[in-house]
């Protein structure tokens, strides 16, 4: 290739290579980051206590065959909810219990179906349970980082959570909760509105699950 045509070559690599290189996320901040704030902060209302609901699911334990099971969660308030999980024939297998300070996980009966012998207590303080599984942020946002990603999309970043919104900005679709030695992603996908989501995606290091709300 001749130097004459190597330039113009040279330039669209050099195109290419930076768009691929661009960032994920812009940083905001003044009115469009006050408005992300505002609207996480705003989605906490959207769960209604007391709060009681069912769900079926599938857990996907590493190294071993997937487990369906059952779960309820039971909240009076955000800091005193209960969420059981429990196999097709009502044994427990998990455990959860919030206070508002720890959250603890204990085994149930039939634990060793998903290869699980129980967890220290976390010093979770202010996250619910029920917020969670109701399509709303864990912990009350009050501030943190405000950032626009590739689509369009919010997020906000502190040192408990990372919340985002869906590209059209109406709703919590994605949430990574960071606890000492843990961190938890719930996503909910196919959500369309701030109602309760229909189906919920949990990844933590024990296991994975899929949750699929009951019709009430």
């Amino acid at each position: 290739m001749s130097s004459r045509g190597a330039l113009p070559f040279a330039a669209l690599l050099a195109a290419l290579l930076t768009a691929g290189c661009a960032p994920a996320r812009t940083m905001l901040a003044g009115p469009e980051g006050e408005q992300a704030a505002r609207f996480f902060a705003g989605l906490s209302d959207t769960a209604h206590f007391p709060l009681s609901a069912s769900f079926s699911g599938v857990a996907y334990p590493p190294g071993r065959d997937p487990v369906p099971f059952v779960a309820g969660v039971k909240a009076q308030t955000p800091s005193a909810e209960t969420v059981g999980l429990y196999d097709p024939f009502g044994r427990g297998v998990i455990y959860l219990d919030n206070d508002g300070r720890r959250l603890q996980a204990l085994p149930g009966p039939e634990a060793g179906l998903v290869g699980f012998r129980g967890a220290p207590m976390l010093p979770a303080g202010g996250i619910s349970l029920a917020r969670i599984l109701s399509g709303a942020p864990g912990y009350l946002v009050a501030g943190g980082e405000a950032a626009r990603d590739r689509d369009g999309g919010w997020s906000l970043s502190d040192d408990r959570q990372t919340l985002y919104s869906d590209p059209g900005r109406t709703f919590l679709a994605k949430a990574e909760y960071r606890f000492p030695g843990l961190r938890v992603t719930v996503e909910y996908p196919g959500r369309v509105s701030q109602g309760p989501p229909g189906r919920i995606l949990l990844a933590a290091r024990w296991a994975k699950i899929t949750l699929r709300r009951d019709l009430e």
